[in-house]
């Protein structure tokens, strides 16, 4: 399985820390904070189709899958103004460069791709909300142990 809470923790605490707003889960219900704020989702959830064949080895009386497997995370950074939004938007895309990268990589999640920031903003009736997005890919190995199964007799029979 992978380690979903620990990914989670690693991206909203750094994140917090570098562009110093709140950071929320989109969707998550609550009250929106005020001023600049910056939303996360995982829009395509985890453990969809992998890279490959899985690897199947034994450990004891264990058996263990292996599959590398990708995923997304999305990113939204809401403000007053544009240029907030965008400066915003740009910090936490430039900590997935950096500290973020090394971050994950403490949990074997390597950051294959972060796409551009670009201006989302949509018009809600008559006001404009004013946002800027972007999305990281991300690779991990997906671990999944079970007991193994042993066949300890078989009758052959001649058909």
């Amino acid at each position: 399985m992978l380690p979903y809470s620990e990914i989670r923790s690693v991206i909203v605490r750094g994140l917090k820390s570098a562009i110093d707003i709140p950071l929320i889960q989109l969707n998550g219900g609550g009250k929106l904070p005020e001023g600049s704020f910056m939303t996360y989702n995982f829009p395509d959830g985890f453990g969809g189709e992998g890279e490959g064949q899985p690897i199947f080895t034994q450990q004891g009386d264990k058996q263990i899958r292996q599959e590398t497997v990708t995923f997304t995370v999305s990113f939204l950074s809401y403000a007053d103004t544009v240029d907030d939004s965008l400066v915003n938007a740009m910090k936490a895309s430039d900590w997935f460069k950096g500290t973020g990268y090394h971050a994950l990589k403490t949990l074997d999640i390597v950051v294959i791709d972060i796409g551009e920031v670009q201006n989302r903003d949509i018009n809600i009736g008559e006001e404009w909300e004013r946002r800027h997005g972007f999305e990281i890919e991300l690779r991990a190995t997906d671990i999944v142990e079970s007991p193994l199964e042993w066949i300890e007799q078989i009758e052959v029979t001649k058909g």
